[in-house]
């Protein structure tokens, strides 16, 4: 489990209910403050969740937050350690969120909100986030092994990077597990100041070691990295979800941009600051967390009765957990309700030549190692909503290609238009549905479902998100294409 992801999930939901209580608590105080005015008593505080005559949409304004304390780098692990840091952000993100509800005050001449209201959801929201985070992290610190410990490699085999790594274990309050070591030069001219056993390759071989290793965090520790070997490490490293500090040498860093991160106590160099999402990312990745907070919520009731059917059909486990390929190549446990028999996955291979599918998928309409709960799970998408979780902890989004296992990838070099086609697709990041889903599921082939993920990358945008969506609704009701 990646644990910034996890880490950043739940600080979105804990500042998600922060600005739920704000929203209370402001509504509370309006009422108590005007009660000679007996037309705002009819008006209860989820009614301005929605669109309202008093404010802006609480749930606009609660997009409107996540959005700009991102922005304010309050999502970022490296900015989430200081208090003073953390109140600092909040309380300027409180005042940018006043300036644009304010805004609209102008910019909708037919309405008349409240300032009164407005003013108490900005103050009581910020204040309970403030509080709400605090109170979270110092809890993190006296845990004995946080939750969110990150695995760590140090680029380097020299004394350099040898102190580097007592450095972390001094000072990093044991939220960080080193892994090992990446060596930069063959190992007959690299210079060994650390055990060869923590030894665990050569950074050529970045992303085979991110993926075996479950690397997290790269540490550049040694002089004997170039600028430019350092550029493209830092460039593949952002690509995967990996993030890259570097001890501030005297040769120069990779990117003009100096960005300082927190390592515990240590103060280094961030690279993975050379590309930013854009805003409709940034919408994109706040309405995804909104729905899915909410939906999840809503939900929560049917999954609860699905797993308990599931568990007493056969007394198996109610998830399967399969490795696939998320954004960059990088693997990521991908969940669902598990729809077929205890170790399915060792009997396909003897199911092969049934294979009704084309390319490297594999479907069959009468698949004998689906249950029963199964078929009916499958054919209206349930088994899918464990993947609510992926996309709390990072590794997909609600609209997307949908993610291959990892096996299925095997050899893909030899086939240059499926090779084109998992490059492109691996600079999103996949999704729970999709243009495939909605357009025939398993009734399309591989070449179809290729073509309409090339498709989708190159014309992508929130509207198509939002149509994707909105035709996923009747997709999944008429169970059309499902196997």
């Amino acid at each position: 489990m990646r644990p910034f992801g996890l880490l950043r999930a739940v600080v979105v939901l804990i500042d998600l209910l922060a600005i739920l209580l704000g929203l209370v608590a402001a509504h509370a105080l309006w009422t108590w403050w005007r009660p000679h005015l007996e037309w705002v008593l009819h008006i209860r505080w989820w009614e301005l969740v929605g669109h309202n005559p008093f404010m802006p949409s609480g749930l606009v304004l609660a997009i409107a937050w996540l959005l700009v304390l991102r922005q304010m780098g309050l999502y970022d692990p490296g900015r989430m350690t200081s208090s003073a840091r953390i109140a600092a952000g909040v309380s300027r993100a409180s005042a940018v969120l006043l300036v644009v509800a304010m805004m609209l005050q102008f910019l909708l001449p037919d309405r008349t909100y409240s300032r009164f209201l407005i003013l108490a959801f900005c103050g009581f929201s910020g204040v309970f986030i403030l509080a709400f985070r605090l109170g979270f992290f110092q809890l993190q610190r006296l845990l004995p092994h946080p939750i969110t410990q990150e695995r760590v490699a140090i680029v380097g085999t020299d004394v350099e990077a040898r102190d580097m790594a007592r450095r972390i274990e001094r000072f990093g309050h044991h939220a960080y597990d080193l892994v090992g070591f990446l060596r930069v030069h063959d190992a007959s001219t690299d210079a060994f100041a650390v055990p060869p056993g923590q030894v665990r390759g050569e950074v050529t071989r970045f992303a085979e070691l991110v993926n075996t290793l479950d690397i997290q965090l790269v540490v550049l520790a040694t002089r004997t990295i170039s600028r430019r070997e350092a550029l493209v490490l830092a460039t593949r490293a952002d690509q995967m979800g990996v993030r890259v500090l570097q001890v501030p040498f005297t040769w120069g860093v990779a990117s003009p941009r100096v960005e300082i991160a927190s390592l515990g106590d240590l103060q280094l160099i961030d690279l993975t600051t050379l590309s930013y999402p854009s805003l409709a990312e940034q919408v994109k990745r706040a309405i995804d967390l909104v729905l899915v907070s909410v939906g999840g919520l809503a939900l929560l009731p049917l999954m609860l009765v699905v797993a308990l059917a599931i568990k007493l059909q056969d007394g198996g486990p109610v998830f399967y957990v399969q490795e696939r390929a998320g954004k960059g190549g990088r693997k990521f446990p991908f969940f669902k309700f598990r729809s077929m028999v205890v170790d399915a996955d060792k009997m396909r291979a003897a199911l092969e030549a049934h294979n009704e599918a084309d390319g490297r998928l594999f479907k069959m309409r009468n698949d004998p190692r689906v249950t029963p709960i199964g078929r009916f799970i499958r054919k209206y998408s349930i088994d899918e909503l464990p993947q609510l979780l992926n996309v709390l902890r990072g590794d997909m989004n609600l609209v997307g290609p949908r993610p291959l296992p990892m096996s299925d990838l095997q050899g893909i070099e030899e086939d240059p238009e499926a090779r084109y086609w998992y490059e492109l697709r691996s600079k999103v990041k996949p999704g729970i549905t999709g243009a495939w889903q909605v357009s025939g599921r398993s009734d399309l082939g591989f070449r179809e479902m290729i073509q309409h993920d090339i498709n989708y990358i190159q014309n992508w945008s929130l509207w198509l998100d939002l149509v994707i969506l909105v035709k996923t609704v009747p997709a999944v009701l008429r169970g059309r294409g499902a196997r």
